[in-house]
Protein backbone atom coordinates (compact mmCIF):
# COMPACT_ATOMS: atom_id res chain seq x y z
CA UNK A 1 0.00 0.00 0.00
CA UNK A 2 2.80 2.39 0.86
CA UNK A 3 4.58 1.59 -2.41
CA UNK A 4 1.41 2.23 -4.39
CA UNK A 5 0.99 5.58 -2.68
CA UNK A 6 4.56 6.58 -3.53
CA UNK A 7 4.10 5.56 -7.18
CA UNK A 8 0.85 7.55 -7.36
CA UNK A 9 2.46 10.68 -5.95
CA UNK A 10 5.40 10.33 -8.33
CA UNK A 11 3.07 9.95 -11.29
CA UNK A 12 1.10 12.99 -10.12
CA UNK A 13 4.27 15.10 -9.84
CA UNK A 14 5.37 14.08 -13.34
CA UNK A 15 2.03 15.03 -14.86
CA UNK A 16 2.03 18.38 -13.04
CA UNK A 17 5.29 19.46 -14.66
CA UNK A 18 5.29 21.11 -18.07
CA UNK A 19 6.70 19.08 -20.97
CA UNK A 20 8.51 21.37 -23.42
CA UNK A 21 9.34 18.69 -25.99
CA UNK A 22 7.68 18.77 -29.40
CA UNK A 23 4.84 18.51 -30.05
CA UNK A 24 3.86 21.00 -27.36
CA UNK A 25 0.57 20.40 -25.61
CA UNK A 26 -0.98 22.64 -22.94
CA UNK A 27 -0.66 21.34 -19.41
CA UNK A 28 -4.41 21.72 -18.91
CA UNK A 29 -6.79 20.45 -21.59
CA UNK A 30 -10.51 20.95 -21.72
CA UNK A 31 -12.66 18.29 -20.15
CA UNK A 32 -13.86 15.94 -22.89
CA UNK A 33 -11.36 17.32 -25.39
CA UNK A 34 -10.00 15.21 -28.26
CA UNK A 35 -6.31 15.95 -27.85
CA UNK A 36 -5.21 12.46 -28.89
CA UNK A 37 -7.13 12.58 -32.15
CA UNK A 38 -5.94 16.10 -32.89
CA UNK A 39 -2.34 15.08 -32.25
CA UNK A 40 -2.42 12.73 -35.23
CA UNK A 41 -2.57 15.68 -37.67
CA UNK A 42 0.33 17.98 -38.46
CA UNK A 43 -1.66 21.04 -37.37
CA UNK A 44 -2.66 19.36 -34.11
CA UNK A 45 0.93 18.46 -33.31
CA UNK A 46 2.48 21.87 -33.89
CA UNK A 47 -0.40 24.34 -33.43
CA UNK A 48 0.72 25.47 -29.96
CA UNK A 49 4.39 25.69 -30.93
CA UNK A 50 3.58 27.59 -34.15
CA UNK A 51 1.34 30.01 -32.26
CA UNK A 52 4.06 30.70 -29.70
CA UNK A 53 6.70 31.17 -32.39
CA UNK A 54 4.48 33.58 -34.31
CA UNK A 55 3.70 35.54 -31.13
CA UNK A 56 7.39 35.80 -30.24
CA UNK A 57 8.32 36.79 -33.81
CA UNK A 58 5.82 39.67 -33.77
CA UNK A 59 7.00 40.72 -30.31
CA UNK A 60 10.69 40.69 -31.33
CA UNK A 61 9.97 42.73 -34.47
CA UNK A 62 8.02 45.33 -32.48
CA UNK A 63 10.74 45.36 -29.81
CA UNK A 64 13.35 46.01 -32.51
CA UNK A 65 11.34 49.00 -33.76
CA UNK A 66 10.85 50.27 -30.20
CA UNK A 67 14.57 50.11 -29.41
CA UNK A 68 15.37 51.93 -32.65
CA UNK A 69 12.89 54.64 -31.73
CA UNK A 70 14.27 54.71 -28.18
CA UNK A 71 17.70 55.74 -29.48
CA UNK A 72 16.23 58.82 -31.12
CA UNK A 73 14.65 59.90 -27.81
CA UNK A 74 18.08 59.93 -26.15
CA UNK A 75 19.18 62.76 -28.44
CA UNK A 76 19.21 66.03 -26.54
CA UNK A 77 20.72 68.28 -29.24
CA UNK A 78 18.24 70.27 -31.28
CA UNK A 79 18.45 69.34 -35.00
CA UNK A 80 20.92 71.70 -36.69
CA UNK A 81 19.03 71.87 -39.97
CA UNK A 82 15.85 72.86 -38.18
CA UNK A 83 17.76 75.30 -35.97
CA UNK A 84 19.20 77.02 -39.05
CA UNK A 85 15.83 77.22 -40.78
CA UNK A 86 13.98 78.54 -37.74
CA UNK A 87 16.82 81.00 -37.05
CA UNK A 88 16.42 82.45 -40.53
CA UNK A 89 12.68 82.76 -39.99
CA UNK A 90 13.25 84.55 -36.68
CA UNK A 91 15.62 87.04 -38.32
CA UNK A 92 13.17 87.76 -41.13
CA UNK A 93 10.33 88.15 -38.68
CA UNK A 94 12.36 90.50 -36.52
CA UNK A 95 13.24 92.75 -39.48
CA UNK A 96 9.68 92.93 -40.78
CA UNK A 97 8.23 93.46 -37.31
CA UNK A 98 10.39 96.46 -36.47
CA UNK A 99 8.42 98.68 -38.85
CA UNK A 100 5.14 97.76 -37.23
CA UNK A 101 6.47 98.10 -33.68
CA UNK A 102 5.58 101.78 -33.42
CA UNK A 103 2.02 101.14 -34.55
CA UNK A 104 1.60 98.43 -31.95
CA UNK A 105 2.91 100.73 -29.24
CA UNK A 106 0.38 103.41 -30.18
CA UNK A 107 -2.50 100.95 -30.24
CA UNK A 108 -1.44 99.33 -26.96
CA UNK A 109 -1.81 102.63 -25.11
CA UNK A 110 -5.52 102.62 -25.87
CA UNK A 111 -5.91 98.94 -24.89
CA UNK A 112 -4.26 98.86 -21.47
CA UNK A 113 -7.42 97.49 -19.91
CA UNK A 114 -7.47 94.42 -22.20
CA UNK A 115 -5.91 91.06 -21.41
CA UNK A 116 -2.31 90.58 -22.48
CA UNK A 117 -1.95 88.67 -25.73
CA UNK A 118 0.80 86.36 -26.93
CA UNK A 119 3.49 88.12 -28.91
CA UNK A 120 3.37 86.44 -32.29
CA UNK A 121 6.66 88.04 -33.25
CA UNK A 122 8.55 86.42 -30.37
CA UNK A 123 11.48 84.24 -31.51
CA UNK A 124 10.39 80.71 -32.37
CA UNK A 125 13.73 79.00 -31.78
CA UNK A 126 13.77 79.20 -27.95
CA UNK A 127 10.17 77.99 -27.83
CA UNK A 128 10.87 75.04 -30.13
CA UNK A 129 13.98 74.06 -28.19
CA UNK A 130 11.97 73.97 -24.98
CA UNK A 131 9.20 71.92 -26.60
CA UNK A 132 11.78 69.59 -28.17
CA UNK A 133 13.34 68.84 -24.80
CA UNK A 134 9.95 68.16 -23.22
CA UNK A 135 8.86 65.99 -26.13
CA UNK A 136 12.06 63.91 -25.95
CA UNK A 137 11.60 63.31 -22.23
CA UNK A 138 7.95 62.35 -22.67
CA UNK A 139 8.71 60.08 -25.62
CA UNK A 140 11.49 58.30 -23.72
CA UNK A 141 9.24 57.62 -20.75
CA UNK A 142 6.49 56.34 -23.02
CA UNK A 143 8.75 54.05 -25.04
CA UNK A 144 10.36 52.58 -21.92
CA UNK A 145 6.93 51.87 -20.47
CA UNK A 146 5.78 50.37 -23.78
CA UNK A 147 8.77 48.00 -23.86
CA UNK A 148 8.12 46.83 -20.30
CA UNK A 149 4.35 46.42 -20.71
CA UNK A 150 4.66 44.59 -24.04
CA UNK A 151 7.22 42.22 -22.51
CA UNK A 152 4.78 41.38 -19.73
CA UNK A 153 1.92 40.98 -22.22
CA UNK A 154 3.77 38.50 -24.44
CA UNK A 155 4.99 36.58 -21.38
CA UNK A 156 1.42 36.32 -20.15
CA UNK A 157 0.21 35.11 -23.55
CA UNK A 158 2.86 32.39 -23.78
CA UNK A 159 2.24 31.19 -20.22
CA UNK A 160 -1.51 31.06 -20.86
CA UNK A 161 -0.93 28.98 -24.00
CA UNK A 162 1.44 26.56 -22.31
CA UNK A 163 -0.70 26.00 -19.25
CA UNK A 164 -4.10 26.02 -21.00
CA UNK A 165 -5.56 29.04 -19.23
CA UNK A 166 -8.57 29.48 -21.54
CA UNK A 167 -9.68 25.82 -21.43
CA UNK A 168 -9.34 25.97 -17.65
CA UNK A 169 -11.54 29.09 -17.44
CA UNK A 170 -14.10 27.48 -19.77
CA UNK A 171 -14.35 24.42 -17.52
CA UNK A 172 -14.66 26.69 -14.48
CA UNK A 173 -17.48 28.57 -16.24
CA UNK A 174 -19.19 25.23 -16.91
CA UNK A 175 -18.83 24.27 -13.25
CA UNK A 176 -20.31 27.57 -12.10
CA UNK A 177 -23.15 27.22 -14.60
CA UNK A 178 -23.83 23.68 -13.41
CA UNK A 179 -24.73 25.10 -10.00
CA UNK A 180 -27.62 26.92 -11.69
CA UNK A 181 -28.66 23.94 -13.77
CA UNK A 182 -26.90 25.10 -16.96
CA UNK A 183 -25.42 22.53 -19.30
CA UNK A 184 -22.81 23.08 -21.97
CA UNK A 185 -25.16 21.68 -24.61
CA UNK A 186 -28.42 23.43 -23.73
CA UNK A 187 -27.06 26.69 -22.27
CA UNK A 188 -23.97 27.34 -24.36
CA UNK A 189 -24.71 31.07 -24.73
CA UNK A 190 -25.03 31.60 -20.98
CA UNK A 191 -21.81 29.70 -20.30
CA UNK A 192 -20.05 31.64 -23.07
CA UNK A 193 -21.12 34.96 -21.55
CA UNK A 194 -19.92 33.76 -18.16
CA UNK A 195 -16.62 32.67 -19.69
CA UNK A 196 -16.12 36.03 -21.40
CA UNK A 197 -17.02 37.84 -18.17
CA UNK A 198 -14.36 35.95 -16.22
CA UNK A 199 -11.73 36.57 -18.89
CA UNK A 200 -12.62 40.28 -19.11
CA UNK A 201 -12.46 40.78 -15.34
CA UNK A 202 -9.16 38.92 -15.13
CA UNK A 203 -7.68 40.97 -17.99
CA UNK A 204 -8.87 44.19 -16.36
CA UNK A 205 -7.20 43.27 -13.07
CA UNK A 206 -3.87 42.29 -14.66
CA UNK A 207 -3.75 45.45 -16.79
CA UNK A 208 -4.78 47.78 -13.96
CA UNK A 209 -1.26 48.38 -12.52
CA UNK A 210 0.04 49.36 -15.96
CA UNK A 211 -2.83 51.75 -16.61
CA UNK A 212 -2.44 53.34 -13.18
CA UNK A 213 1.28 53.89 -13.70
CA UNK A 214 0.78 55.27 -17.19
CA UNK A 215 -1.97 57.67 -16.13
CA UNK A 216 -0.83 58.84 -12.70
CA UNK A 217 2.93 58.64 -13.14
CA UNK A 218 3.94 59.27 -16.76
CA UNK A 219 1.04 61.44 -17.93
CA UNK A 220 0.93 63.40 -14.67
CA UNK A 221 4.70 63.91 -14.72
CA UNK A 222 4.46 65.65 -18.09
CA UNK A 223 1.30 67.61 -17.27
CA UNK A 224 -1.15 65.66 -19.45
CA UNK A 225 -3.29 64.11 -16.72
CA UNK A 226 -6.02 65.98 -14.86
CA UNK A 227 -7.90 62.84 -13.85
CA UNK A 228 -8.47 61.90 -10.24
CA UNK A 229 -8.19 58.37 -8.89
CA UNK A 230 -11.91 58.23 -8.20
CA UNK A 231 -12.77 59.33 -11.72
CA UNK A 232 -10.36 56.75 -13.12
CA UNK A 233 -12.08 53.86 -11.36
CA UNK A 234 -15.50 55.28 -12.18
CA UNK A 235 -14.63 55.28 -15.87
CA UNK A 236 -13.35 51.71 -15.52
CA UNK A 237 -16.62 50.53 -14.01
CA UNK A 238 -18.60 52.38 -16.69
CA UNK A 239 -16.49 50.70 -19.37
CA UNK A 240 -17.14 47.25 -17.91
CA UNK A 241 -20.85 48.01 -17.66
CA UNK A 242 -21.04 49.19 -21.28
CA UNK A 243 -19.11 46.10 -22.39
CA UNK A 244 -21.63 43.89 -20.61
CA UNK A 245 -24.66 45.79 -21.94
CA UNK A 246 -23.60 46.06 -25.58
CA UNK A 247 -21.12 43.21 -25.88
CA UNK A 248 -23.32 40.58 -24.24
CA UNK A 249 -26.24 40.78 -26.71
CA UNK A 250 -23.77 40.97 -29.62
CA UNK A 251 -22.08 37.73 -28.55
CA UNK A 252 -25.43 36.05 -27.86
Amino acid sequence: LERSKILYLRDLSIRSTMDFTLPLTPQYTQTGGTTKAAATTLFGQYAVAATILFTLAVFLFEAYLNFRQRKSYHKTDFPRELETTVGNIDRETKSTASAAAEKREDSSKSNNDKKDKVDRNAPLLPQLKSKFSNAQSYGLDKINFSIFSSTYAVTEEVVFLLYGFLPYVWDKACNIGAKYGWTETDNEIKITLLFLGIVTIFGTITSLPFELYSTFEIEKKHGFNKQTLGLFFTDKLKGLALTAVFGGPFVA
